[in-house]
């Protein structure tokens, strides 16, 4: 005879709510970090360019601060807002499908 072994499987205990609600800000806190860099970095490419063909076209020397104050700056606003705002619908919609 072949006698099967049975093992007890346990589920994993629900995590509480604290936990649920801080590992959830923290995703989005991440999340939001990362894209805003992201941004900064992007927008001062776009600005570094913009300054120097400006520079060319004009045939002045560009102030290059201008590439951080103008552009730079407000395009990592702009990407950081619309990151948190996007990570934060995404972390709700999960919670409520994990929920149902």
């Amino acid at each position: 005879m072949y006698f099967k072994r049975v093992m007890h499987s346990t589920l994993p205990r629900p995590r509480s709510a604290v936990s649920l609600l801080f590992t959830s800000a923290v995703r989005v806190l991440f999340t939001t970090l990362i894209f805003t860099a992201g941004g900064m970095g992007l927008g001062l490419l776009l600005g570094i360019i913009a300054m120097i063909t400006y520079g060319l076209v004009a045939g002045v020397q560009p102030d290059m601060r201008n590439a951080y104050r103008h552009v730079a700056i407000p395009v990592a606003i702009i990407i950081g807002c619309m990151a948190f705002v996007g990570a934060l619908v995404l972390e709700v919609r999960a919670r409520r499908t994990r929920r149902a």
